[in-house]
């Protein structure tokens, strides 16, 4: 059962990854903030997506390790 907590992990870093795409390709420009900041915010986002995305792979291969085929 080693494997189950670094699947949970995975499947929990997938769905930040999820979330966070959402929330950086539904942001629009506001009138009171600049266009930079608009775009470092979605720079960020899609930085944060990306790295949940590569550890969930790292904790899937993990899990597929530990688990007894």
């Amino acid at each position: 059962m080693s494997w189950f907590s670094a699947g949970a992990f995975a499947v929990i870093a997938l769905g930040v990854a999820a979330f966070t795409y959402t929330l950086t390709t539904n942001i629009e420009p506001q009138p009171e903030y600049p266009v930079v900041m608009t775009k470092t915010m979605r720079l960020i986002g899609f930085a944060i997506t990306t790295a949940a995305v590569v550890f969930a792979l790292i904790m899937f291969g993990y899990a597929g390790l530990q688990y007894g085929w």
